[in-house]
This record gives C-alpha cells, sequence and structure tokens, in this order.
C-alpha cells in the first residue's frame, strides 16, 4: 500500500496544485492531509476545494477548528489574529463549511499488522468544544517522547510544529512533515509511505512557483497579509 501524506498547506495554492499533480504520477491508494489547509495564505477557500475535488482524506486542524467553532477556542490569539480568522471565515461556502463540520481528528490505518496515526498534533481529548490539541511545550520539555514510546501506533505523522522533526522511542515513531505550503523559497514537500513487509518513508521535494504564489499575497488584501506574509512565507517588500 502506497499512502501519501502532507500537512499545513496554509491557502498556499501554487504549493498545493504542485503536489496533487505529483501525487498523480506516482501510484499512489490513499492520500491523508493533516490539517491548516487555510489560514495565513491568500487561497483559502480555492485550496480547500481542490482537497474536496480530488477526495482526499483530512483531519482537522486548529485553523479549521477556528472556522468551525469560533477564535474563542483557540489559547494566545491576539486582535489581529482574530480579525484575520474571521476574514478566512468570510471566504468560505456553506458546502466547505459542513464539508469541515464531517471531518475528524484523527485517522487511523492498520496495514500488514502495523498501525498508524494521523492527526495535525498529538490530541489531548476528543472533545471540539474545547481546543483538543497539546501545547507546543511537548516538544521542548519531551513529553512527546514520552507519548511515542507509550503510544498504541507504530507510526504516528502529524504537523502543526512547520520544522519537521522525528521522535523514536520503545519502536514507536511521530514525524512531523512539516509545512508543505509556508515555506520560504520554491520548494514544498510530502511523504509517501511504502508500506509492505516494511515501512518505507520517502519524502519528495518539489519545486512550485513562488511567482505565484507572491502574486496571489500581493492581489489579496486580506487582514495582516504584511505580517504573515513576512513570517511565513518570506516575503519582503
Amino acid at each position: 500500500m502506497r499512502i501519501a501524506v502532507f500537512t499545513d498547506i496554509h491557502a498556499n495554492l501554487p504549493a498545493l496544485k504542485t503536489i496533487i499533480d505529483d501525487i498523480k504520477t506516482q501510484n499512489i491508494d490513499r492520500v491523508i492531509f493533516l490539517g491548516d489547509v487555510i489560514g495565513m495564505g491568500p487561497k483559502p477557500k480555492e485550496c480547500l476545494d481542490l482537497i474536496i475535488e480530488n477526495n482526499i482524506d483530512m483531519v482537522l486542524g486548529n485553523n479549521e477548528l477556528y472556522t468551525l467553532y469560533g477564535t474563542e477556542i483557540a489559547p494566545n490569539l491576539d486582535a489581529d489574529d482574530q480579525v484575520h480568522y474571521s476574514w478566512v471565515n468570510e471566504q468560505l461556502t456553506d458546502e466547505q463549511k459542513d464539508y469541515l463540520s464531517k471531518l475528524q481528528l484523527i485517522i487511523e490505518e492498520e496495514v500488514n499488522g502495523k498501525k498508524f496515526l494521523f492527526e495535525h498534533f498529538p490530541v489531548k481529548q476528543n472533545n471540539l468544544n474545547e481546543y483538543p490539541f497539546m501545547d507546543f511545550s511537548i516538544i521542548k520539555n519531551s513529553e512527546i517522547n514520552n507519548i511515542a514510546s507509550n503510544s498504541e501506533y507504530d507510526y504516528t505523522f502529524i504537523g502543526h510544529e512547520h520544522n519537521p522533526f522525528e521522535v523514536k522511542e520503545n519502536g514507536k515513531y511521530i514525524i512531523d512533515l512539516g509545512s508543505s505550503g509556508c515555506v520560504k523559497d520554491d520548494k514544498t514537500y510530502y511523504t509517501i509511505l511504502d508500506i509492505s513487509d516494511d515501512v518505507k518513508i520517502n519524502k519528495r521535494e518539489l519545486t512550485f512557483s513562488r511567482e505565484d504564489l507572491l502574486k496571489d499575497i500581493k492581489e489579496k488584501d486580506y487582514p495582516i497579509r504584511d505580517l504573515l506574509a513576512s513570517i511565513f512565507f518570506g516575503v519582503t517588500n
């Protein structure tokens, strides 16, 4: 079985198009997206449309939760952030919001006796009335190592932290794939899991049209655009 996995596109439409086009050439059995297709970038509606149109399995990220349940569930969002996410919410259609409302926080898969978990970030409770994800501090204080060691899954794939990393404890893996959309050059990425008697994990690096991304950002006047473009996409004026 071959599974393509990626995460954190953040409304970067050219990167998403490039990934999907490449996946179609790779004899993939299933495609899983780990959340945050929207937010921060200029094309939230168009990116979510592509996920839906291509029948990509998706779990909820924090950015989707802000649309479904409001920014009040989020820790540490300031007033400017709230205005931005209000704009994101306004871009989405009722049909798209209905699609998001049917998604879950996790996807599980078992292949050849190996158990796989796909989630945006480790979940502290499966309760969408509250912010469900653990804090980033689990990375710095090494709590994530304990999570891996005690996991019932052989492999857990996550995003949210835009810089990729891997933890292995007690033969169990937690692998953060990094952001495929929040990049500061013309490279994007996705991962192929080739699962047979063993598990091969191959990261594919692709070149997308950064010029198209810069054009999209310039043409779309959205809240705190310049700040987000600088921090997450490396755009300088």
